[in-house]
């Protein structure tokens, strides 16, 4: 410590045998050594512990007091998880809605279940979100949540396995409890060498003070005054060598892509003993930049951010031809690995038409048409699926051919409802564009398509009429139709409601039993 202090205190007088003679010269340069001093700082905080550092956070973490703190944020962290995971799942949580389809939540937990190691302490439940936007969440209490929006974009069963994987690995290497324990510590590091730092600091100030004042003094002239202004110098002296000495002011490290890389190695290798094809796993991310491609808006989490998808591009490629590339070939070799199943293709259609409609209501039209066109692909008699998909293409529509296509889609819904009669809006919609063709030879179907509309509007809602039934009755008039009403009802039993609905006078059809 000695020799450190002589060798400051030599640089400390050379500091100030080059300072101007003026101290208001001194002053002007304040803001660009400033500038100067902060450009480094940032480097310096991005760099990795010292040998010393190390060191030093290994005898801070023994210590009884930090452990101690250490293991009163761990709790507290969660029982904060027990009280989110209670309010997301009874849907406290604004922005938080589970995703209500038993089959499909079945369907992920038995997988995530499969994928815990067999050793593992922990407990866990693997739960969907009603949420178009890409996210996976792990609690440290075991509790993992993934949204329609990340599963509707995967093409297998070895993607979903992945993942859920990724999530278990999380709380399996205990990241959690990492980003709890370590700012801890990193925080006493931090002050430990602060406080070292103005100790120095305030060491060079007297010494440079001390030496300034010598040498204005051996200037002559007025000795009081030259002393005064070798004082100033010698203080500013003291700052600047203070300054450089606490440059690399400690801010806490980022552990994110480090969790990640040990969270991909962990889960890629979780799979593999379940014989999932890990080389699925990249299409996965080239898929989610297609879609943040086409629409930025769907990156704007974390799980969609164009860095995470590179990074995480990047280590599981490495890891797939280093680490993983011999057991992946010895599964090869004993029998295969497994892509996807009957069973997941099945159930994805449900999931990616309901995140599709979800994905409408947030105007996220590329991925809405996306997740509907694949659900019709897998399932083409889902006359919901052809109905939002109308909507989409209707909604988007620039050309005749795109109106034209969005009808049709319509006109395919209401077929597949035919026997049930579930869905009205097909209905309304199939009406309005026979409305627009302007045809009179229209008037007829489209009289019966605003009287489907109706009928089915008060089955699904206890009896009463759409809100803007005053426009309803305004396209009867466009249809040339001045006289067809439906009194509004109290109490409506729908037990014998007959469907499909016949065809005939107003007067004499068989609609709803009623009591008015």
């Amino acid at each position: 410590m000695k020799r450190f202090v002589r060798a400051t205190t030599s640089f400390t007088l050379t500091v100030l045998m080059s300072v101007p003679s003026t101290v208001l010269a001194a002053r002007k340069d304040k803001n660009k050594e400033k500038e100067e001093e902060e450009a480094p700082a940032s480097e310096s905080a991005r760099q990795e512990y010292s040998d010393k550092d190390k060191k030093t956070m290994a005898e801070i973490a023994q210590r009884p007091e930090v452990q101690k703190e250490i293991e009163a944020a761990w709790q507290a962290q969660r029982r904060q998880d027990v009280v989110e995971a209670f309010n997301v799942n009874t849907g406290r949580t604004p922005g938080y809605n589970m995703y209500p389809n038993p089959i499909v939540n079945d369907y992920v937990n038995t997988l995530g279940q499969r994928l815990v190691p067999k050793d593992s302490p922990n407990l866990y439940a693997f739960r969907l979100l009603l949420d178009p936007m890409p996210r996976a969440e792990s609690l440290s209490t075991g509790t993992i949540y993934v949204s329609t929006g990340l599963v509707s974009m995967l093409d297998n069963e070895a993607q979903l396995a992945y993942i859920l994987a990724h999530e278990v690995a999380h709380v399996e290497r205990g990241h959690m409890y990492q980003r709890i324990r370590n700012p801890i510590i990193e925080e006493r590091l931090a002050f430990e060498k602060q406080k070292q730092a103005a100790k120095k600091k305030a060491i060079f100030g007297a010494l440079g003070a001390v030496a300034g004042a010598a040498v204005g003094a051996a200037a002559g002239g007025n000795r009081s005054q030259n002393a005064l202004i070798g004082a100033e110098i010698g203080l500013l002296g003291g700052i600047v060598t203070g300054s450089i000495v606490t440059r690399g002011k400690f801010q806490p490290t980022e552990w994110d892509t480090l969790q990640e890389d040990e969270a991909d190695e962990t889960g890629l290798g979780l799979i593999l003993d379940q014989k999932f094809d890990p080389r699925e796993v990249p299409k996965t991310y080239a898929r989610l930049d297609t879609l943040v491609t086409r629409d930025s808006r769907v990156g704007l989490g974390f799980m969609g951010s164009k860095q995470r998808v590179k990074e995480r591009t990047a280590n599981i490629e490495r890891l797939l031809a280093g680490a993983l590339k011999v057991k992946v070939d010895a599964q090869m070799q004993a029998g295969g690995l497994v892509g996807g199943s009957p069973e997941f293709a099945l159930l994805m259609s449900a999931l990616k038409r309901d995140n599709g409609v979800e994905a409408l209501d947030y105007d996220l039209f590329a991925m809405a048409k996306e997740n509907l066109q694949d659900a019709a692909n897998l399932r083409s008699n889902d006359s919901r699926v052809h109905y939002y998909l109308g909507k989409v293409t209707s909604l988007t529509a620039r050309t005749d051919e795109d109106r034209q296509a969005a009808a049709s889609e319509f006109l395919t819904a209401i077929r597949y409802d035919a026997k049930r009669g579930s869905y009205p809006e097909p209905h309304l919609q199939r009406a309005l564009h026979l409305i627009k063709q302007n045809n009179s030879s229209n008037q007829g179907e489209i009289q019966d398509e605003l009287k489907a509309y109706v009928t089915l509007y008060q089955r699904q809602h206890a009896g009463n009429l759409p809100s803007n039934m005053h426009i309803i009755y305004d396209y009867f008039l466009l249809a040339g139709d001045t006289a067809w009403y439906v009194p509004p009802f109290s109490v409506v039993q729908t037990k014998y409601v007959d469907w499909p609905l016949a065809v005939v006078p107003a007067a004499s059809r068989k609609t709803l039993a009623i009591q008015k």
